[in-house]
This record gives C-alpha cells, sequence and structure tokens, in this order.
C-alpha cells in the first residue's frame, strides 16, 4: 500500500454533496478515493492548458445560477479584448449557461480560464481548443 499523508479539508455542504454524488457515480470506496479520482482528473486538465502555445482559439462554457451572475460579469468585462462572441441562456433549472467564443495569446487565455474557474459562483467551466 502506498504510503498516504492525511490532510483536513474544509468543504461546503454543496461540496459534500458532490462529493458524494460523483462517488456513488464512479462507484468508489470512500471519499478519500474519490478526491483522488477528481485531482488526477484536473491534473490532466491542467497539463493540457499549460501545452497552450502561440495564438489560441477555443469555446469556453460557463454554468451559474440565474442569482449569481455578478461574477461572471466582472470577468466578461476583464476578458472582452479575449471573448470574441458570446450566448447567454437562461435554463429552465434556475441557471444561466454562457458560450463564448475565445481567442487571444495563450498566456491571456490561460489567465482567464483560471480566473473563471476561481469564480465560485460558476458551477461548470469547461474549455474546449480548436
Amino acid at each position: 500500500m502506498r504510503n498516504m499523508t492525511v490532510i483536513s479539508v474544509s468543504l461546503t455542504d454543496r461540496n459534500i454533496q458532490d462529493l458524494d454524488r460523483l462517488q456513488d457515480i464512479l462507484g468508489l470506496a470512500g471519499r478519500s478515493e474519490t478526491i483522488r479520482v477528481c485531482l488526477r482528473s484536473a491534473e490532466e486538465e491542467i497539463r493540457e492548458r499549460e501545452k497552450m502555445e502561440g495564438d489560441v482559439e477555443g469555446i469556453m462554457i460557463s454554468v451559474h445560477k440565474t442569482d449569481e451572475g455578478h461574477g461572471p460579469d466582472e470577468l466578461r468585462h476583464r476578458f472582452k479584448d479575449n471573448i470574441k462572441t458570446q450566448v447567454h441562456s437562461h435554463l429552465k433549472n434556475g441557471k444561466c449557461l454562457d458560450v463564448f467564443l475565445v481567442d487571444g495569446p495563450a498566456e491571456q487565455i490561460k489567465d482567464m480560464l483560471a480566473a473563471f474557474q476561481r469564480d465560485d459562483t460558476l458551477e461548470y467551466i469547461k474549455f474546449v481548443k480548436s
């Protein structure tokens, strides 16, 4: 068995619900295993992002609750030079879907993706490089 370090993590009720749901969906033995799987997935996404260089174009998708739109609004204004087109839709479940066509130097796109991912009002962020 591998040597593992026990750490303490503070999570919101929503985080716990999501963690337990992921554990059930993936058929994992416990929360620790679920967190390890999520970390591996995040690591892979970061590796792909780190490979980006030169001029980058792609689609970014985000979802947030309808009444929690101020954080994403500020980010849209902050990265307006990289957001070429945006489609905003109200979903039936009280959430908003935003689809952005983004373009710019890789470092700017990486900064934008990191800023959107840090926004805890966003429930989902995905970037697809063209």
